[in-house]
């Protein structure tokens, strides 16, 4: 979600439908519930007594929920609003500029600073919360920032940019769905929302599909490789428009029966990617 310093058009196409969280909840609470049936028991134990010890009330207290907690936290610390994208221009990708220059954090990982990507974050939670010297509040910010930040790491336009706020900017002519105003909205929602009904249906029917090949295959890598596939599946697919509108054309696209197809299969891809990395990250940090 990008933090908008600028009003005119793009607050007028953004005004009615509200801002654009990476997934929704719907698609964080499925990435962490295949996280969870891939746990080891022993990461298990440590999550939930990590969990039960959290009086938060900005989300409901199970581990799903607790998967959409830094986009609540964010209404009101917009210091941590950078940390949930990586803006990799399409045209001239450098990651290094994206993130803006992978500052090195002098205090908690949880205390900025602001100007950061989600790389890095991912990076900076997953030591914390592995760390035995890391006070028990901050273990428990780590964990939650960290659940949230690797599903938003894999939605595509969360690691992409073309002068189109993420495309946010790029308005939908006519909405597939009826509600999802610009691209960003409809790879946070709309895309999600047509795999099932509700995130217990689409996580088991994804879980099932993700076997022993895919958990070793997605298992390498690290953030930043991980934000480069992102940002290589968006300038194939996502970005895959007739035309490609920034934030000064105000331009509005359709698309088409066959994008949506494939924008489904890339999303159902991605959450399973993004659950079972958060698997793993957790296995080992836990």
């Amino acid at each position: 979600m990008r933090l908008f310093t600028a009003f005119g058009f793009a607050a007028a196409l953004l005004g009615s439908a509200g801002p654009a969280l990476a997934w929704g909840d719907l698609g964080h609470k499925v990435t962490a519930l295949i996280a969870y049936r891939h746990l080891t028991p022993k990461a298990r134990t440590a999550l939930d007594a990590l969990l039960a010890a959290d009086n938060d009330s900005l989300t409901p207290p199970d581990f799903a929920s607790r998967a959409t907690w830094a986009d609540k936290y964010r209404n009101g610390h917009r210091e941590t609003a950078e940390w949930h994208f990586v803006d990799i221009e399409l045209d001239h990708p450098d990651l290094q500029t994206a993130c803006f220059g992978f500052p090195t954090a002098s205090q908690r990982a949880s205390a900025g600073p602001a100007q950061d990507c989600v790389v890095d974050k991912v990076e900076e939670f997953e030591r914390e919360l592995a760390s035995p010297s890391t006070p028990p509040s901050e273990r428990l910010l780590a964990l939650k920032f960290l659940i949230h930040f690797i599903g938003d790491l894999h939605q595509p336009l969360h690691a992409s940019d073309h002068m189109d706020r993420g495309g946010n900017c790029i308005g939908l002519s006519p909405s597939p769905d009826g509600r999802d105003s610009n691209l960003h909205a409809y790879w946070d929602t709309g895309v999600v929302l047509a795999l099932g009904g509700s995130a217990n249906e689409i996580a088991a029917k994804l879980d099932a599909q993700i076997g022993p090949a895919d958990i070793a295959a997605w298992g390498r890598g690290e953030a930043k490789s991980w934000a480069m596939e992102s940002f290589l599946l968006s300038r194939k697919d996502v970005y895959a428009l007739a035309a490609k509108p920034t934030c000064n054309d105000r331009g509005f696209v359709g698309l088409s029966a066959a994008y949506q197809v494939t924008a489904q299969r890339d999303a159902a891809k991605q959450l399973e990617k993004a659950g079972v990395r958060m698997a793993i990250l957790l296995n080992r940090a836990l």
